[in-house]
């Protein structure tokens, strides 16, 4: 299944960007995807210094399980990164940081007409 992340709430999520591979997880007890963009994200506008991110992770906004069957689109979600250059691969969610609000879709179209409302 292809899946693509995009906002018209934030401008850098205003372009969908294709999700390259994901994978479910939980941490602190949350329902989370962790996913790789096909855009990085440059890591110095969030406090990251040099190093540019990828790997985004997703808590739905509204439904724990909606990324059980990832079967209802769009999913509103948060996107965060990882607070520190020290913790790249954060394990509790007090190592990340919320940079947006977004929704996943599983298919362009979508994400490309979500961006214009």
């Amino acid at each position: 299944m292809q899946l693509y992340l995009s906002s018209y709430e934030y401008e850098l999520f205003r372009n969908p960007r294709k999700i390259l591979n994901y994978r479910k997880e939980i941490i602190d007890n949350r329902s989370i995807l962790i996913v790789e963009v096909d855009q990085l994200i440059i890591g110095q506008k969030f406090g990251l210094l040099d190093t540019d991110i990828s790997t985004l992770y997703l808590i739905n906004r509204f439904n724990e399980q909606a990324f059980d069957n990832l079967e209802s689109f769009p999913i509103d979600v948060h996107v965060l990164i990882p607070k520190s250059t020290r913790n790249l691969l954060p394990n509790s969610l007090s190592d990340m940081q919320n940079i947006a609000w977004a929704c996943l879709y599983d298919n362009i179209q979508d994400a490309e007409k979500h961006k214009m409302i």
